[in-house]
């Protein structure tokens, strides 16, 4: 069943029910709910796409760190962002080293960060133009 016929079979099923608005009205807010749904769906798809895995060095823990999300940058970017919970105070250099499939390293990238304790946010890593960012199956983090 495509779409134009369940919008269709909505707005009759809308106009059998007895309240106040016209079939019109009850048409529109069928489809545009329908439509909301789906743009959420799809920006959420989207979203999960760019979600990337991640290995954090036990001695991120050791300093009071945690790392929960990473993401890419998108199509064709070679940056990625890492969401940092810090327990603890922390200065210092956090390393993101790209891994492929086989978990050989293709790419590095640094960034000196500085945490009071209790706070959080996202690190961004921006690798090297000649790293080819499709072939990053995870990014594993560590702390210096």
């Amino acid at each position: 069943m495509n779409k134009s016929m369940v919008v269709i079979a909505l707005a009759l099923s809308l106009a059998a029910c007895k309240d106040d608005r016209t079939m019109s009205q009850k048409a529109g807010s069928a489809i545009s709910g329908t439509a909301a749904d789906f743009v959420a769906g799809l920006g959420e798809g989207v979203d999960k796409r760019m979600n990337v895995t991640l290995q954090a060095d036990p001695g991120l823990a050791a300093r009071g760190l945690t790392v929960t999300l990473g993401k890419s940058r998108g199509m064709g970017s070679k940056d990625a962002a890492v969401y940092v919970v810090a327990d603890k105070a922390f200065k210092g250099k956090l390393v993101a080293r790209a891994l492929d499939a086989e978990g050989v390293e293709i790419g590095r990238a640094a960034a000196e960060e500085e945490f009071a304790a209790d706070d959080a946010r996202y690190v961004s890593f921006k690798f090297n133009e000649e790293m080819d960012s499709q072939l990053v199956r995870t990014y594993a983090v560590s702390a210096r």
